[in-house]
């Protein structure tokens, strides 16, 4: 997954405005001499966005996240930094948790991160517990969970093997409280990622783990569910250092999905979780027209993917609004394409969006499709698969806007109609390699994968046919 690219989903600019972020700094101030540039006014949430502002004010100078017995999220708040995603960089901020009546509070920071479509975040997070034996960690937010405990230096190899040891501290490093103020200091060049407390390192991480390692993501403070409580941030200072190698457009590209897997991963890799169904042979090296080189894709076998449902939040994937874009990267070597792709849907009037292949009659031989579902009803638009060269690798990307249904292959426009209306949600899981009817998958998969994403906007001409290609 190295590197895969985490968004801010509703940073829906093209992406010259992302490529422009990276190098972009603070319109606060100049940078001082240490080259840390603060990235919050300590006034306004200019510059600042989430899921649910409610949620979010200025007190005490700070950010400030706060949960009140009359006013409490169902799911974990985020904000996001909209200066666009980082890199390697230096990062600090005082911080403090603060609960009037439980002790069981819990709240951090994510970085590296991914925006998902219900807005809440997945990827590296500097995580804090008032009930655990440890009062702040490194983690892993639907990944890996355990990076680094406080007081912990752990080494994951390239198979995601974890080897941890003892951190020596310094005298004092853990004598801090979190409902008091303290500043943490986090560096995260490359693989390695450090956090200091008060000048005094409590735990690092090397990720030598490519299926898992994050290059590149979102900044977003958390407010976690639970106890009335407040989760407080000022003084946020950031310095960009250089990355050993610069993000291409095209993962760039990637970082803004809201859901985007490599497909040939270990199976325990994919974030979020994919539980596989039928064989699937992941780490395959890629072979055949249009292969890149040195990639490595998953081998179906009658089987597909499942991103599950979640009982307790049944429409957490959901794309909504009028926009979103999917894409897939796949190859039938015996021309095949008869089977569902990459789809949340459970009929025709059930789905939020669908990319599949079937013989729809009146073409030569199978057709690939993409369709939506909107407060307007169901369309779709298709191709016959005798216009590429169905045994080679296509790209495949099914675009809707709010005014047209787009889709195209190996960056070239397929056919589009125009359509509009807002997306109709369901409570199907996310399917690759499969098509869910009436709540039942079918018409598997035969042929390899190797990647698939989804964004909750709908991606410009230029970046189907040049940056998602490069």
């Amino acid at each position: 997954m190295a590197p895969h690219m985490k968004p801010a989903t509703w940073l829906s600019a093209p992406l010259l405005v992302l490529l422009l972020a990276l190098g972009c700094h603070s319109v606060y101030s100049d940078p001082p001499s240490d080259g840390f540039e603060p990235i919050f006014n300590g006034r306004t949430l200019e510059g600042w966005q989430g899921q649910d502002m409610s949620f979010w004010s200025i007190e005490d100078g700070a950010i400030t996240g706060t949960i009140s017995p009359e006013h409490a999220p169902k799911l974990n708040q985020y904000l996001i930094w909209q200066g666009g995603m980082l890199a390697d960089f230096e990062l600090k901020l005082t911080f403090r948790l603060r609960s009037t009546n439980s002790p069981a509070v819990n709240g951090g920071f994510q970085f590296r991160s991914r925006r998902l479509p219900n807005g809440d975040v997945a990827g590296y997070q500097v995580d804090n517990n008032y009930l655990q034996p440890w009062k702040a960690r490194l983690y892993d937010e639907f990944g890996r969970h355990d990076l680094a405990l406080q007081g912990e230096r752990a080494v994951f190899d390239r198979d995601g093997k974890k080897q941890t040891e003892k951190l020596k501290l310094d005298p004092g490093a853990d004598d801090f409280r979190l409902d008091e103020w303290h500043e943490y200091h986090l560096i995260a060049q490359g693989r390695k990622l450090s956090l200091h407390v008060n000048g005094k390192q409590i735990a690092e991480v090397t990720d030598n783990d490519d299926d898992s390692f994050e290059a590149l993501g979102l900044l977003a403070m958390q407010l976690h569910t639970g106890p009335p409580m407040k989760a407080q941030f000022k003084d946020i200072r950031l310095k960009r250092l250089q990355p050993a190698r610069s993000a291409t457009a095209r993962n760039l590209l990637l970082a803004d999905a809201a859901l985007a897997w490599q497909l040939g991963e270990r199976l325990d890799a994919h974030q979020p979780p994919l539980k596989s169904v039928g064989q699937i042979i992941p780490k395959m090296p890629a072979t055949g027209l249009g292969a890149r080189t040195g990639t490595v894709i998953a081998k179906f076998e009658n089987a597909y993917f499942d991103l599950e449902r979640d009982l307790n939040q049944p429409k957490l994937w959901n794309i909504s609004g009028e926009a979103l874009t999917v894409f897939l990267r796949a190859r039938a070597p015996d021309g095949n394409w008869n089977a569902g792709l990459l789809a949340k849907r459970g009929n025709h009037d059930v789905m939020n969006f669908c990319l599949f292949g079937a013989d729809l009659g009146g073409t030569p031989g199978p057709d690939i499709g993409f369709e939506v579902h909107t407060e307007k009803g169901f369309v779709m638009v298709s191709f016959p698969v005798s216009r590429v060269d169905a045994t080679g690798w296509l790209d495949l990307v099914g675009r809707y806007d709010g005014k047209k249904i787009s889709l195209f292959c190996n960056g070239r426009l397929m056919e589009e109609k125009p359509w509009s209306g807002r997306l109709t949600e369901n409570n199907e899981p996310i399917l690759i390699g499969a098509g869910s009817f009436d709540g039942v998958p079918k018409l598997f998969f035969t042929g390899e994968m190797e990647e698939a994403a989804i964004w909750s906007r709908a991606l410009s001409d230029a970046e189907v046919s040049s940056a998602l290609r490069k």
